[in-house]
């Protein structure tokens, strides 16, 4: 399963992936493919490691967080 945690920019999204590898969990920048309004522009980051908590990693290095969904 993985993790998809949205965020509203690309520039957010290359931030948190880089946040997420320097913490040792692997991350891809992916874009949605139907955003609704409150997405942003429609990235999102995804991460095969539902071990940690990578969405309070990103909140505590200033990245709003706008959703998560586990596929």
């Amino acid at each position: 399963m993985s993790l998809y945690i949205k965020v509203g920019s690309v520039t957010n999204a290359q931030r948190a992936r880089n946040i997420l590898q320097k913490n040792s969990i692997k991350a891809y920048v992916q874009r949605l493919e139907n955003p609704s309004p409150g997405d942003g522009c429609g990235y999102v980051i995804k991460t095969e490691d539902n071990s940690r908590n990578a969405k309070e990693i990103l909140e505590k290095n200033g990245i709003r967080v706008l959703g998560v969904e586990h596929r």
